[in-house]
């Protein structure tokens, strides 16, 4: 029987999920990382898998389907012992500066949290075994069209965590998440690209794009930048790679950064980008100028590290 949970969880932490937390420890301890897979600090070869990571369900309304989300619990310890682990259910988007954000379920307007159900809602993972929680989606009749998200979380019972309170230790906690699009028709994606702005700091070249998504379903921009000197020679660039993903009527300001001095002078900077929305490639093109006081601020600060 499918149960239906929906648990507040803290909000706000990077992809997946990493919360640590930190009590000096004299004992030795296990670390996860933010990929959905765990490791220990003593061997590469050990650690929690949670997969598929992201689903994209195109849906209908009043339709229905469920899917399998696996938990492979992979170790060459003999010693190793199970994991209790407890599922739950958020939303999530992602803001302008390109953070990911975790919310209480059904709080935000385009949750699909209220349409989930999911089977065990609690696993003890043991040791070189996989185990699957059952997900169904149920999409209502008077859904609307576009994109509706949802996470499912993953992390350890709090009551698994043993402490010595006569002892430093420091325990590492995670938390993993499957992630969820259900895309009911008519999905729009529109994707613009609103502004070019560069600049020359500590780091090096920065470059900023404002990219916005006037469409109802997310959109992932594959783009590249070149760096220009006035004689027409390319003195930086970033190979073509896929961005953050551009979530349907949201705008994503994030910061390319070039790790290279350059010369005082005047520089063409071209951004180019496919969102990937049937629409041709866009080119933005801006000047960054490098004055001499900048170029000398930004080569110590290079020194310096």
């Amino acid at each position: 029987m499918l149960k239906k949970i929906q648990t507040p969880l803290a909000s706000l932490f990077s992809l997946l999920l990493l919360i640590v937390l930190f009590v000096f420890s004299l004992t030795p301890v296990q670390a996860q990382d933010s990929s959905g897979k765990t490791q220990t600090p003593a061997s590469a070869d050990e650690g929690i898998a949670l997969g598929p990571a992201r689903f994209e369900l195109e849906m209908p309304p009043g339709s229905e389907t469920t899917v399998v989300v696996n938990l492979d619990y992979h170790t060459s310890r003999a010693n190793a012992q199970p994991y209790r682990l407890v599922a739950s259910l958020n939303d999530w988007d992602i803001n302008q500066k390109g953070e990911l954000g975790f919310y209480k379920a059904g709080t935000q307007p385009n949750s699909a949290t209220p349409w989930i159900i999911y089977s065990p809602a609690e696993v003890t993972a043991q040791p070189n075994q996989t185990h699957s929680i059952r997900v169904t989606v149920s999409v209502p009749k008077d859904a609307t069209p576009g994109d509706h998200l949802a996470a499912l979380i993953i992390e350890q019972r709090a009551d698994t965590i043993k402490l010595n309170r006569n002892a430093r230790q420091m325990v590492m906690r995670f938390r993993m998440a499957a992630m969820f699009y259900i895309i009911v028709p008519q999905a729009t994606r529109r994707g613009t690209l609103a502004n070019l702005q560069a600049t020359i700091d500590a780091r090096g070249i920065v470059i900023t794009p404002t990219l916005k998504n006037e469409g109802n379903s997310v959109v992932r921009p594959i783009s590249s930048i070149k760096v220009i000197d006035a004689s027409g020679h390319l003195v930086a660039e970033l190979p073509e790679s896929e961005t953050l993903p551009l979530l349907g009527g949201t705008t994503l300001s994030r910061p390319f950064v070039i790790e290279k001095t350059l010369a005082p002078g005047v520089y063409t900077v071209k951004y180019r980008v496919d969102f990937q929305d049937g629409s041709k490639t866009t080119e933005g093109v801006t000047d960054l100028i490098v004055k001499d006081s900048n170029a000398s601020k930004a080569a110590a600060a290079r020194s310096a590290q």
